[in-house]
């Protein structure tokens, strides 16, 4: 059961209730522990774990973890990327394994790029892949952006509960200015959901074959103007005057 400490805290800290952490089949007691503890420390709250590889009620979570044990007794459980997609608006996968310009799907930002203060409107989740090899592709191309820890040559891949630290300590400082400098007010407009994402692509994507673009260029086009999207802040109005357009475009080209 909660101590009464925490659920003031939790209380105080509402403004996170839209902040996800997702873990992806995590198998160390230890790590779960950690982050946990790291969680509470930059006040995010949600966990939501798929697959878990060991036990929840194991008690070496409970010893790293402290405090912050509650987050594991809470968490949610799923049993893939897909269920987490639907229930979260926007997801920002982590990689350790960074795409050139010619792997797209693992074009990756750093951290101290991560949060853009419209976002706080959505319900928002990092991904953190499996102790072992991270995410899989097809779970990468379920993200909605990816970023990526710089690190030295000498050995790229770090300890997930550090990885998670981190990622978690630039978005603490850079959410919790935006929420209190710039969205006092809430404004007048809507993020766009993933649906109507989606939606958009399957208009450009339309267009693109309606023009006969380079068949060996197709998917690369396509995994450009995903990432574009992704990038960005976009509103509801803006997604559906931009299919407005490629729908003009298409039957324009079609005469």
């Amino acid at each position: 059961m909660d101590s009464p400490s925490i659920k003031k805290n939790n209380k105080q800290d509402s403004k996170w209730n839209s902040l996800y952490v997702v873990l992806v089949e995590p198998s160390k007691p230890q790590n779960l522990g950690s982050i946990a503890r790291v969680m509470m420390n930059f006040g995010f709250h949600n966990l939501i774990i798929i697959n878990p590889q060991v036990e929840l009620a194991d008690p070496e979570i409970e010893i790293v973890a402290r405090k912050a044990n509650y987050i594991i007794n809470q968490a949610e459980l799923f049993t893939s990327m897909n269920e987490v997609r639907k229930k979260l608006d926007f997801l920002i996968g982590t990689t350790a394994r960074v795409g050139s310009d010619y792997n797209l799907k693992r074009v990756a930002i750093s951290p101290n790029q991560l949060i853009n203060e419209e976002w706080t409107q959505e319900k928002i989740g990092v991904v953190f892949g499996r102790e072992q090899y991270g995410l899989l592709n097809n779970e990468i191309v379920l993200c909605d952006l990816i970023a990526t820890i710089p690190t030295h040559e000498a050995y790229s891949v770090m300890n997930l509960s550090h990885a998670a630290a981190i990622i978690l300590y630039f978005m603490f400082q850079k959410y919790s200015y935006s929420y209190t400098t710039k969205l006092k007010e809430r404004p007048k407009h809507r993020a766009a959901t993933y649906e109507e994402k989606q939606q958009l692509m399957t208009y450009y994507e339309n267009l693109v074959r309606t023009t006969d673009y380079h068949p060996e260029k197709y998917n690369v086009a396509l995994q450009a103007f995903s990432n574009v999207l992704s990038r960005g802040y976009v509103t509801g109005r803006e997604i559906t005057t931009l299919m407005g357009v490629f729908k003009w475009i298409e039957l324009n080209l079609q005469k």
